[in-house]
C-alpha cells in the first residue's frame, strides 16, 4: 500500500490530507433484509363485567322476591340480574371459573336469612331457576363461560312462614367471589 501525505497551511491552520493509492479492499455487502420474532402469550382467565366493555362498577342487580302478604305461606322464587347491565362472566376457551357466595350478613349456620329489625325470613340460592341444587355458603359452583358472556347464574327461593313476621323490607347482602 502506498500513500502520500500532504500538508497545507490555510489561514494559520495545518491540514493533513491522506491520499490512498493502490489500496485494495474488497467491497463488503451489507445485508438489506433481516428477520425478527413476533410473539404474544394468551393466558387463561376470565372477566366479570356488566357488559363486554365494563370492568368496574358492575351492577349485579338484585335478588328481589317481591311483595307478599305476611299471612301467606309459601315459596317465592327470584333471579338475579335485573340491573341495567347485569353481571356476566366471560372466559377464555378452556378456562374453568368457580363462583363462591358467602352466607350473607344474617346467616345462622348454613341458613341464609333476610332481616328486618329482629325478624328473619329464610332463603336459599340455586344455580337453576325454580329450585334445584342449593348453593351452600362457601361452596364453589362451576360456571361454564367459555362460549361467551354468560349471565351470573344465581336464583333464589324464599320461604315465607305465613305467620309471625311483621310487615317490612327484609334484606341481606352477599359477597360473591369468582376464581379461575
Amino acid at each position: 500500500m502506498r500513500s502520500s501525505m500532504r500538508r497545507a497551511a490555510v489561514g494559520g491552520s495545518v491540514w493533513l490530507a491522506v491520499v490512498g493509492i493502490g489500496m485494495s479492499h474488497a467491497a463488503t455487502q451489507v445485508p438489506t433484509t433481516a428477520n425478527f420474532l413476533v410473539s404474544a402469550t394468551v393466558s387463561s382467565g376470565c372477566w366479570v363485567v356488566g357488559n363486554v366493555s365494563q370492568t368496574s362498577g358492575i351492577g349485579f342487580g338484585k335478588l328481589d322476591f317481591g311483595s307478599h302478604p305476611a299471612v301467606q305461606a309459601g315459596n317465592y322464587d327470584a333471579a338475579i340480574g335485573l340491573a341495567a347491565s347485569p353481571a356476566q362472566v366471560q372466559c377464555t376457551p378452556g378456562a374453568t371459573v368457580t363462583m363462591t357466595i358467602d352466607g350473607g350478613q344474617n346467616a345462622l349456620g348454613s341458613q341464609r336469612r333476610m332481616r328486618f329489625g329482629s325478624f328473619y325470613l329464610p332463603y336459599v340460592l340455586t344455580t337453576q331457576p325454580g329450585g334445584g341444587a342449593v348453593v351452600a355458603p362457601g361452596m364453589g359452583v362451576s360456571v361454564d363461560a367459555s362460549a361467551g358472556p354468560t349471565l351470573v347464574p344465581v336464583y333464589g327461593r324464599a320461604t315465607a312462614p305465613g305467620a309471625g313476621l311483621p310487615a317490612g323490607n327484609y334484606t341481606d347482602t352477599l359477597q360473591v367471589v369468582f376464581s379461575w
